[in-house]
């Protein structure tokens, strides 16, 4: 299979996950302000989904951006990577019927884990041309670290959803938060390259 058609394949999944975000909103029951308070929280979870799916969304692409051969291990992670993401309606319609409920709150912090490490069990088992880099090694060793962290942080706050559901709230937007902010591959492969040619 060739790469750029598991990016089709996998912008395909993507596209429908927002999709089924948007179809769990309900008209309200009440009319002006009395209905914007009722579907509220509803509103903010699917807007607080749908950064989160959007971010993994672009991880993804920066993740696939220099991989050179995909191998039957990688589709296999990649479609792993992909199931996780489409748990995310659900705990998302879990979280905006029952915002208080630890249901909704675990399921996303762990599916958003789950699809972190996932993700990188794929890209670490795929051959990039970016791993050919020597001065890339130090920062992929970082990278790593750092996502490894943002997992184990997701898993415990799943865990302690079932306490308090706020920090699973606040490590699901912290992790779409951090990994849409880091720097992708090609970036930091092109900033490198720019700052050894001066």
């Amino acid at each position: 299979m060739t790469k750029h058609r598991l990016e089709l394949f996998s912008d395909g999944v993507f596209a429908i996950v927002l999709t089924l975000l948007v179809l769990d909103l309900r008209i309200p029951a009440a009319h002006g302000l009395a209905g914007l308070r009722e579907i509220l929280p509803a509103l903010l979870v699917h807007a607080g989904s749908f950064f989160v799916v959007g971010s993994f969304w672009v991880v993804h692409h920066g993740g696939m951006a220099r991989i050179t051969e995909i191998k039957s291990h990688t589709l296999l992670l990649n479609l792993l990577s992909l199931f996780w993401v489409t748990l995310i309606p659900f705990g998302a319609r879990n979280a905006a019927q029952r915002p208080l409920d630890p249901l909704g709150a675990s399921l996303l912090a762990a599916t958003t884990g789950f699809y972190l490490a996932s993700l990188m069990w794929m890209r670490l088992t795929a051959h990039s041309a970016i791993d050919d880099n020597p001065a890339m090694r130090s920062w992929r060793r970082f990278r790593i670290t750092l996502v490894s962290v943002i997992v184990l942080a997701d898993f415990g706050s799943a865990a302690l959803a079932w306490v308090t559901d706020w920090p699973a709230y606040v490590a699901i937007f912290g992790s779409a938060v951090f990994m849409f902010a880091m720097p992708s591959p090609p970036e930091v492969e092109q900033r490198i390259a720019a700052a050894t040619a001066v």
